[in-house]
């Protein structure tokens, strides 16, 4: 069994091409055209930009905490938000036009992220709650929903960066295992990385210590997960969103 390797840094090239015709003073853009402005750790973004997709994970059973990643048809970006009810204030798969004006777009690895510009060392600072509401608008004309696209291990690349995704005919090899582990000193749950292979490659799964099911245990034969390529610990780890388990067999 060979493990994948996320080719990441080169791909990303691909996921920002046939972008040069957009304008570069404002105006609505492409999440590739926003990526391909991330150029530094942190950028303050000097335009008013706007970015329009569906909310494809936020803190709905606990999976994303103090977030929410918008996607449209190019890539994905987490906006931090200073809030627990995330849910509430922008619910997952709403389709929603984002503002970005006076925002910073931070780099984490392969991900990037919107916030304030950061005052304690982090790439970016969470969003007040009450702004949030100046900043995004539902648009109500579209009906909320969306759907995963299938990926294989093995074609995964950073154009699905935050991207919402499916993968098939997986299986846990940590058979036995919570989705979580436990503190040995605070005794809470932390998050924890499992692993699952379609039975060549094998794929990081990465799931909250807040989630709703951190303490299930690992699903037995083959499942579907549902969820999107986020950034953890210094590589690409598939999460869980919506609880998006389908039992197989």
């Amino acid at each position: 069994m060979r493990r994948i390797v996320l080719c990441v840094s080169l791909l990303l090239l691909l996921a920002c091409k046939d972008e040069t015709e957009l304008p570069s003073y404002g105006g609505e853009v492409s999440i590739a055209y926003l990526r391909s402005l991330a150029t530094e750790r942190a950028v303050d973004l000097k335009y008013d930009y706007t970015i329009r997709g569906y909310v494809v994970a936020n803190d709905k059973f606990g999976e994303v905490g103090y977030a929410f990643v918008v996607a449209d048809d190019t890539g994905g970006v987490e906006i931090e938000v200073d809030a627990r009810d995330v849910d509430e204030i922008v619910p997952l798969h709403a389709a929603v036009e984002v503002r970005c004006t006076g925002l910073t777009l931070g780099r984490v690895g392969e991900k990037i992220c919107l916030g304030l510009a950061s005052t304690d060392g982090y790439v970016v600072e969470r969003i007040a709650r009450r702004e949030i509401y100046n900043r995004i608008k539902i648009d109500t004309a579209i009906e909320a929903s969306a759907n995963p696209e299938p990926r294989t291990i093995a074609s995964l690349s950073a154009y699905d960066m935050l991207r919402y995704l499916r993968v098939d005919s997986l299986r846990a090899l940590d058979m036995g295992a919570e989705w979580t582990d436990v503190d040995t000193l605070t005794r809470g749950r932390v998050a924890t990385i499992r692993r699952f292979t379609d039975g060549r490659d094998t794929l990081r799964v990465v799931t909250s210590g807040d989630c709703d099911y951190a303490s299930h245990r690992l699903p037995e034969g083959l499942v579907s997960l549902s969820g999107i390529l986020d950034w953890y610990d210094g590589a690409a780890a598939f999460r869980v969103t919506n609880h998006g388990i389908t039992h197989l067999q």
